[in-house]
């Protein structure tokens, strides 16, 4: 039982050097010195030998600079070292995590003209708001979301965190509907969250675009105050590091987010991405996550399959839309091809799980906003069976529940609150 003990300590000293190790230089001399000391931590842990551990531990991770201050950067050569001599030590397990995650890209981009009309997209004559693009948002109507604001009495403020590649907001439709002050940009490590992409201002204007403004489109939550925390952890290339996932959630939990979107993915699951979704969950706030634009099995796929609110793209006609991830970890389906939103300097209808995924965080934000304190677990719960039901009878691999429905699950709420 001691050896057993010992050799788990050896594992969370490892662990954190991993996540600590310093020197003051890429010279070759200095990352010599350095392997020689990993090396011999290396020896150490084979041997469960504690009484050294931590001597040998000290002079891998504190290195004095010239002006004999410490320097803590992240040099690759000793982390990689430690992984490559440690996977055959017994007991040991190394889990590998997915390096990069990148934006679910969208199928099509479809760029619209001053009237907003898209193709086969039939115009909603229930002109509830004055916006001009709103008549072909289908994805309001088809939820209907537009009959469900008129419900909701709304309690307070709804925070909702975007992770993507940041937002627009100077956008017309977006600029009173961030908040830039809380946001943070984790890929350059400052507060700028100015979109260099335009994905995440599509999935921000999905959910909060301002309505009855007499300009551009709605968001799904119409009028209700609903804003964005501006999260940007992907680059302008759409490519970003898991540890800024886990870092950005984690964020966005601690800054009072309500609901966290997550329009992003990697072809492998996180534990690191699962224990962020769960410490979210902990302190109150719902996620959700496209479910993916491969046409496969996402059941296996971070962050759909680890522990988010996983969400499907359907078509205009109720079915599976063909670039859709499917599964187990499936739980709605929603709107996800020719959704019309906000991109930087205008507007465009957008196909894929990424959009998809922000109209369910919008409705979620309207139930947040019905009854603040109903927990991840209640939300899921009414999401869960107020769907409609449209391919196989009940729960199944493609559309999960059901395709979500705004009207009916704030209906819901009201019966809960009763």
């Amino acid at each position: 039982m001691m050896r057993n003990f010992t050799k788990i300590t050896a594992v969370i000293l490892m662990i954190f050097t991993l996540n600590f190790i310093s020197t003051h230089s890429s010279g070759e001399r200095i990352i010599d010195r350095e392997l020689s000391n990993v090396s011999r931590f290396v020896k150490l842990i084979r041997n469960a030998d504690l009484n050294n551990l931590r001597s040998t531990l000290k002079s891998i991770i504190i290195v004095p600079r010239n002006n004999e201050e410490n320097d803590t950067i992240y040099p690759n050569e000793l982390k990689q070292y430690i992984l490559d001599n440690i996977h055959n030590i017994k007991d040991i397990k190394v889990v590998e995590e997915p390096k990069i995650i990148e934006i679910i890209k969208p199928i099509q981009k479809t760029p619209v003209k001053k009237d907003f009309q898209l193709g086969a997209i039939k115009e909603n004559t229930n002109l509830i708001v004055n916006d001009p693009g709103y008549k072909y948002e289908w994805d309001i109507s088809y939820t209907e979301a537009d009959k469900a604001w008129e419900l909701v009495k709304q309690k307070r403020e709804i925070k909702v965190a975007v992770l993507d590649t940041g937002v627009d907001y100077t956008h017309p439709d977006l600029k009173n509907r961030v908040l830039k002050n809380s946001g943070y940009n984790f890929v350059d490590d400052n507060a700028e969250i100015m979109d260099d992409n335009g994905h995440g201002t599509h999935v921000s204007g999905i959910i909060a675009a301002s309505a009855n403004n007499n300009v551009g489109i709605s968001g799904i939550t119409g009028t209700l105050d609903v804003k964005i925390i501006p999260i940007k952890v992907l680059d302008s290339s759409g490519n970003g590091e898991t540890n800024n996932i886990v870092r950005g959630i984690k964020y966005a939990a601690d800054k009072g987010a309500d609901v966290i979107n997550l329009s992003l993915g990697t072809n492998s699951k996180s534990k690191s991405i699962a224990d962020a979704i769960n410490y979210a969950k902990s302190k109150g706030v719902f996620v959700v996550a496209a479910a993916g634009n491969d046409g496969e099995s996402s059941d296996n796929v971070s962050p759909a399959s680890d522990g988010a609110f996983a969400v499907a793209a359907m078509d205009y006609n109720y079915n599976k839309a063909y670039f859709s991830d499917y599964g187990n970890c499936i739980r709605v389906s929603a709107p996800g091809v020719q959704i019309l939103s906000t991109v930087p300097g205008g507007y465009e209808a957008w196909d894929g799980t990424s959009m998809a995924a922000p109209v369910v965080t919008g409705i979620a934000a309207m139930i947040k906003a019905e009854d603040p304190n109903l927990t991840p677990s209640q939300i899921e719960s009414i999401l869960d069976s107020t769907a409609k039901d449209i391919m196989s009878k009940g729960k199944d691999q493609q559309s999960g529940y059901g395709m979500i429905n705004a009207y009916s699950a704030i209906k819901k709420v009201k019966q809960i609150e009763k």
